[in-house]
């Protein structure tokens, strides 16, 4: 199995695609943290030397981007970052990883070697997830370097002790258990339409669907049974992990997006264990889809 993993590891590393993605993820970060410290120091008056003020959004707020943008808040937004741009790249991502094995007609060979279109899945889906957590990590460190360059210029102490250092493996797994549905959807896609583009599409709509079903969350302010119901989706639950991410660094969500009701979002234990069960549902599916389907040549 660790041959396995090894080998779709050494592939996954030298494909272009996934340095594009990095990069992507890294550039737009370092875009959107800039952005935010134009606005703190603007309302600072920073850059006129104090004679003028410009109050693009309320004092909560922007002191809310100055945490943001200090540590460790940072590393909560850079989270966060991860948990949204980075999530919409992880389904490109896994698309391709998959669905171009039908494309390029390399699936048939990969399991005359080996024939456990099991252990081809979940090796296919560690590296996927190693690549993720190397993804993760180097959000991190950057947002470490931006924290320390930001924080000086805003005039503001970051501080980084021993319970943000525990937090920062902690919030990598929630992170990674965020993107993880969206991942298991994308691969039941490639495997069922054949080609990167079937499970990008899949990965996408199941987004979207999630999103849109997580509007019902509203319902939840009637009754505790639909409340418990609702909370039963995925999308209630990926962001109760997203907030607990962003509250381990110090973070209040409800301040930057006053929409979001936090009293209706189930507990934490309750978020991984429905996020993993939904996982698991489409991994089951995706392997069953694997196994019972025959497999052609290039497309």
């Amino acid at each position: 199995m660790l041959n396995l993993i090894r080998a779709e590891w050494f592939r996954l590393a030298r494909r272009p695609l996934v340095w594009v993605l990095l990069a992507l993820l890294l550039v737009l970060f370092v875009v959107l943290r800039l952005t935010e410290f134009m606005v703190v120091a603007l309302y600072d008056g920073i850059f006129t030397q104090g004679e003028a003020r410009l109050a693009l959004l309320s004092e909560a707020q922007v002191q809310q981007f100055r945490l943001q943008l200090t540590l460790p808040g940072i590393f909560g937004a850079a989270l966060g970052h991860v948990n949204s741009v980075g999530g919409l790249l992880a389904i490109v991502l896994a698309a391709g990883a998959l669905g171009s094995e039908y494309s390029w007609g390399t699936l048939r060979a990969q399991l005359a070697r080996q024939p456990n279109r099991a252990r081809f899945l979940l090796a296919k889906l560690a590296a996927v997830a190693l690549a993720l957590i190397a993804g993760i990590a180097l959000v991190l460190a950057l947002a470490a370097v931006l924290g320390l360059a930001l924080g000086g210029v805003l005039g503001v102490r970051g501080s980084f002790g021993l319970a943000t250092l525990l937090a920062l493996p902690v919030g990598m797994a929630r992170a990674l258990l965020v993107m993880l549905p969206y991942v298991m959807m994308t691969v039941v896609g490639a495997i069922i339409g054949r080609s990167a583009l079937a499970g990008a599409a899949g990965g996408f709509l199941f987004l979207l669907l999630d999103v849109g079903l997580g509007a019902l969350s509203a319902l939840g302010q009637l009754s505790s049974v639909l409340k418990l119901l609702v909370n039963l989706l995925v999308q209630p639950n990926i962001n109760a992990l997203v907030v607990q991410n962003s509250r381990s660094f110090g973070l209040d969500p409800a301040v930057v997006t006053p929409a979001l009701d936090l009293t209706l979002l189930p507990g934490p234990m309750q978020a991984v264990l429905v996020v993993l069960a939904w996982s698991a549902l489409f991994g089951w599916y995706a392997y069953a889809a694997l196994a019972r389907r025959d497999v052609g040549g290039a497309a």
